[in-house]
């Protein structure tokens, strides 16, 4: 199942019950970054790839203007 965040732009999220009750979601952008999580509660997981998201975005340069 894909998810998608409209306070995350570009990301995806993907959920897969790799196990009975293990949960493992993916989340990726348009340039290619990933996070992944595991576990067994998928909308924890779901949360946390959300979180590192957003502190990928907050660690990337601003762009600068001309």
């Amino acid at each position: 199942m894909a998810i998608t965040d409209a306070a995350l732009p570009g990301w995806t999220f993907h959920v897969e019950e790799v196990s009975a009750g293990v949960y493992s979601v993916t989340a990726t952008d348009r340039a290619g970054r990933a996070v992944e999580k595991k576990g067994i509660d998928p909308d924890a997981l779901i949360a946390e790839c959300k979180q590192a998201a957003i502190e990928i975005l907050k660690s990337e340069p601003e762009p600068h203007s001309r």
